[in-house]
């Protein structure tokens, strides 16, 4: 893949998670779950590196690993998917694609928010879309958003 079309893939998850990640990663009945020690302020910005693998180790150390539903029917790969102005399908393809380039780190495979919850539990540097009903139970070392 060129240079050119990496920079377009770029250009264009910056702008559909600035346009869905207005308040500190939330939008459309879902949040992006960090670890409390993870300092990344989650912007857009950053999301759309950790997405495409620009982005390989936070601030605090932890190694970037994103979490995913393989499957284009789940909500929270819609979700994803339509932050980065995609479908379910072309957002997965193109993910496997970064992975095989090697500018990512193969992502967790999940089933649900809950997988979600505790995947982020086993890794701080991991971060993935939740169900905001599942916000409310969070357990103490797992947060959504930006830290404040």
């Amino acid at each position: 893949m060129k240079a050119n079309s990496h920079t377009k893939i770029a250009s264009c998850l910056a702008v559909a998670l600035a346009a869905s990640v207005s308040t500190p990663a939330h939008a459309e009945g879902f949040a992006v779950a960090r670890h409390r020690t993870n300092t990344a302020n989650l912007d857009a910005e950053t999301l759309r590196k950790a997405y495409s693998g620009r982005i390989k180790q936070w601030e605090s150390g932890a190694v970037v690993q994103v979490a995913l539903i393989v499957s284009e029917d789940a909500p929270e790969t819609k979700y994803l998917a339509g932050a980065m102005g995609m479908s379910p399908r072309e957002f997965l393809n193109r993910v496997q694609q970064e992975v095989f380039r090697g500018e990512m780190r193969r992502p967790t495979a999940i089933r649900s928010s809950a997988d979600c919850v505790a995947a982020v539990r086993a890794n701080p540097g991991t971060i993935c879309p939740i169900a905001d009903a599942a916000v409310a139970t969070l357990p103490a070392e797992v947060t959504t958003g930006a830290k404040k």
